[in-house]
């Protein structure tokens, strides 16, 4: 059994508590001891290994404890958030644990991705000390903050009606949509597409962000009907902004009216009807934009590849700030049935949501 004793004393302490036995039972001799004969200890050198899932560390050093410090700091120092993610949660893609890194970096302390001492024992002249990591907390830490982006429902459950998030694999449009800025691919980037977690408004992305110079021509990627066109937007102050990421972050959720009219900036819907995606309405928003084109109002016809505006950052904090930093186009598709709404990719894991972007857009 494990003693709490050594997981209580600091290895300083602990390195001269040493000391002091190995000199007392070198000062005692037993009453009939016999002559002295040198001894040729054994040479230890002074090492550390670790398990291959890294959760334990096993120092080993000699009667002076050489290096002990040394190395015991080595088995002191936190696991990497990336590797207990991949333990906590097997099979995760890699793209995927990147997204909640720095996210998780400040909700784990570091005295739980730390190994503790557990044991020592002298074995063969040699000092051995075992030190292990205790999962007990940080895995259903782990698990518990990423469970909580991971929307398994409509995403407005005030008007939920028991919906079914669809088979997004087995969702082909009738028309493959054009891409909304000519020439840029979807990202393979984990951060940049659904599914990936916003810290900053306790929420999930719900689209894509394709990552363009300021003023780049955005277009619809199909035909429709214009139902909202922020055309006369004027960016909110930072203040205010931050105050209400703040309500956000009391509910844990983002609210759909911080969302819609506030973070998005500068935007566009665009109403594809029940054609496009059979069984379903769709709708597809451009959001972050920085000029809406002066025909382009509610109720106006659009066609495929039509030019709707200009990419920006409105809505974002470097755009509340005054400046142009982090312009891109965020574009979203929305599908509706009478039982609730969906973001395109809700979800999904990695692969597979790649799959399905790729079989909606003409490439």
């Amino acid at each position: 059994m494990v003693s709490n004793f050594y997981k209580i004393l600091p290895d300083s302490l602990f390195k001269y508590l040493i000391l002091l036995v190995i000199v007392f039972l070198g000062c005692t001799k037993p009453v009939h001891s016999p002559p002295d004969i040198e001894v040729n200890e054994p040479v230890i050198k002074p090492s550390i290994t670790f398990s291959s899932d890294s959760l334990y560390a096993t120092v080993t050093t000699n009667f002076s404890l050489t290096d002990f410090d040394l190395l015991s700091s080595r088995a002191h120092q936190p696991i990497k958030i990336e590797y207990l993610t991949r333990l906590a949660y097997p099979g995760l893609h890699d793209s995927t644990i990147i997204n909640y890194t720095n996210i998780l970096k400040n909700i784990i302390p570091f005295n739980q991705r730390s190994r503790d001492l557990q044991n020592i024992k002298s074995q063969e002249g040699a000092i051995i000390a075992y030190y292990s990591l205790d999962t007990t907390w940080v895995f259903p830490n782990i698990r518990n903050k990423i469970n909580t982006f991971n929307s398994k429902f409509p995403i407005m459950p005030l008007f939920d009606r028991d919906g079914e998030i669809p088979d997004f694999n087995k969702l082909i449009p009738t028309l493959k949509l054009l891409l909304p800025i000519e020439k840029l691919n979807v990202p393979t980037r984990a951060s940049r597409l659904p599914n990936a977690p916003r810290d900053y408004r306790s929420g999930i992305h719900r689209g894509i962000d394709f990552f363009s110079n300021w003023g780049t021509e955005v277009k619809s990627v199909a035909d429709g009907i214009v139902i909202r066109s922020d055309l006369f937007y004027k960016e909110i102050p930072a203040d205010f902004r931050v105050d209400m990421l703040k309500q956000a972050a009391k509910l844990k959720r983002t609210p759909s009216d911080i969302f819609n009219e506030l973070l998005l900036g500068q935007a566009i819907i665009i109403d594809h009807g029940f054609e496009l995606f059979p069984g379903y309405r769709s709708i597809t928003i451009y959001a972050h934009l920085s000029y809406i084109e002066k025909n382009i109002y509610p109720g106006s016809k659009v066609e495929a590849g039509q030019i709707l505006g200009r990419s920006g950052n409105t809505g974002t904090r470097p755009s509340t700030l005054g400046t142009k930093e982090e312009s891109h186009l965020h574009w979203e598709l929305i599908l509706q049935d009478a039982k609730g709404e969906y973001y395109f990719g809700q979800d999904m894991d990695y692969e597979s949501l790649l799959s399905s972007l790729s079989q909606i857009f003409n490439n």
